[in-house]
């Protein structure tokens, strides 16, 4: 007598797996670790430069740490003193447990990536942001390899950062930028910033509205 039994789908995932390989490649560790968001395939971008460089801008995804630490050592003295206002050897923890530990809900982290001569990709620059819902706001950092600086790779980094916290709902972005980065406040001007000078000089706070709230709305701006 046939066994009418349904085929029970959930049961048997287990024998539709492929099995993994006995031997991973160490970069591909981090990448089948299960993210705990899912990532956002839709952002991913390609752009030229001015140079005419292909370059893929992207949210950053497991196994991105090494391209991110390889990159800083690219960065002249001067420009990571602009970036983390202090002449660093290394990445800060902080900005490296950012690319640890993936969060797209709160931190939005979005690289660039042009291809080597022997056909590898490299990071060119990044740009994060913290985010903060319950104020509709964000705070902005942004670093361009040093070799890549005038090619406009900044300005796409920023503009895709803007469309994509405009589309989380965050209504002002904003950051400090030193004053001797002539470079980075130019962008910020062309970019629609407004400028709030400190008093002590060193520094000024440039905030951009994305757009206005409600007045009804519960969170501050």
């Amino acid at each position: 007598m046939p066994d009418t039994q349904k085929f029970n789908l959930l049961a048997n995932l287990a024998a539709l797996r492929c099995p993994a390989p006995i031997h991973l490649p160490a970069a591909w560790h981090e990448l089948a670790r299960p993210l705990p968001f899912r990532y956002p395939l839709e952002e991913e971008q390609y752009f030229a430069t001015k140079g005419g460089q292909r370059v893929l801008l992207r949210p950053i995804r497991p196994g991105d740490t090494s391209a991110y630490e390889a990159m800083f050592k690219q960065v002249e003295r001067d420009d990571i003193r602009f970036r983390f206002f202090s002449y660093l050897k290394q990445l800060p923890s902080n900005e490296l447990l950012r690319f640890e530990k993936i969060d797209y809900d709160l931190n939005l982290n979005i690289i660039a990536l042009g291809i080597t001569r022997s056909h590898q990709r490299e990071m060119l620059g990044v740009v994060g942001a913290t985010l903060f819902p319950q104020h509709a706001s964000a705070e902005f950092g942004l670093l361009v390899r040093s070799d890549q600086k005038g090619c406009g790779l900044g300005r796409m980094l920023m503009e895709k950062l803007i469309y994509a916290c405009g589309d989380r709902g965050i209504a002002t972005l904003h950051g400090e930028v030193m004053m001797r980065n002539i470079p980075m406040l130019t962008l910020m001007r062309k970019l629609g910033f407004m400028f709030f000078y400190q008093s002590d000089g060193s520094y000024v706070e440039v905030k951009l509205r994305l757009f206005e709230l409600d007045s009804g709305a519960s969170r501050g701006s």
